[in-house]
């Protein structure tokens, strides 16, 4: 390792371990009487009969309150809230609502890497899961200090078409954003660049943006937020071609 590299390394270390910070909750706490019986936290499990049985525990109200970015918590079962959206196309940039809350942590300068459509520019997938790696482990670095709401994180961006935020995408060629999306997850979730796992455990979620018929942002005067999109079969259809980089993703 470079000197200035060791240096920074060393620097960023103690600060992380000065921060006062407390390990993030899970729901499965072995150590919580009310709740350690319950078949959901249980490991040993299958992960489909774990999930039927925390289905079958919620009322009506509290599965409605999963169904926003900012979940909240059902302290009745031990499950903690969860933020669902954290931001990570170059760089961890946004991490919940407890990120914006700790602005001396920005000054430590996470990795802000290169614009996607510039790295993408380099046609190298090794090079897009080496940085993917590195900002998955920022990433959980962040969350096992404690400093983070979330681990879901809403990249890579591999819009297809072209639109005010292209700088965000691998460009227009579906073949080419395909490969960038496959090694960036597989870099952000902590497998091997052949998509094998490592260390058989989930690093960081990634979750590609945005499926389709998603070019609008604010226009005049109608905003993305509220805009009522609807898109016939017919114009699926016609697009398909251009959404086989989505599929690669299930390979």
């Amino acid at each position: 390792m470079e000197p200035q590299n060791l240096c920074c390394f060393t620097i960023f270390t103690v600060l992380v371990l000065l921060v006062d910070s407390t390990q993030p909750p899970f729901s499965c706490d072995s150590s919580n009487p009310s709740t350690k019986t319950f078949p959901f936290g249980k490991t040993t499990l299958p992960i489909s009969q774990r999930a039927d049985d925390l289905v079958s525990r919620l009322t009506l109200d509290e599965k409605i309150s999963q169904l926003v970015n900012s979940a909240r918590p059902i302290p009745r079962l031990g499950i903690p809230g969860y933020q669902w959206w954290s931001e990570a196309l170059h760089g961890v940039a946004y991490a919940g609502p407890a990120w914006h809350s700790l602005q001396w942590l920005h000054s430590l300068q996470w990795h802000s890497l290169d614009q996607v459509i510039l790295s993408a520019a380099s046609f190298d997938a090794n090079q897009w899961y080496r940085i993917s790696q590195a900002i998955g482990k920022e990433a959980r670095a962040l969350y096992n200090a404690g400093q983070a709401t979330g681990m879901t994180f809403w990249a890579p961006n591999i819009n297809i078409f072209r639109w005010g935020r292209g700088q965000e995408t691998p460009g227009e060629d579906p073949l080419l954003t395909g490969k960038y999306a496959v090694s960036y997850v597989r870099g952000l979730q902590g497998d091997s660049f052949e998509g094998g796992e490592i260390h058989g455990q989930l690093q960081a979620s990634a979750c590609c943006k945005h499926f389709t018929a998603y070019d609008l942002e604010n226009w005049e005067g109608t905003s993305r937020y509220v805009f009522d999109a609807r898109v016939s079969h017919g114009i699926i259809t016609s697009i398909s071609k251009f959404l086989q980089f989505f599929f690669m993703l299930l390979i």
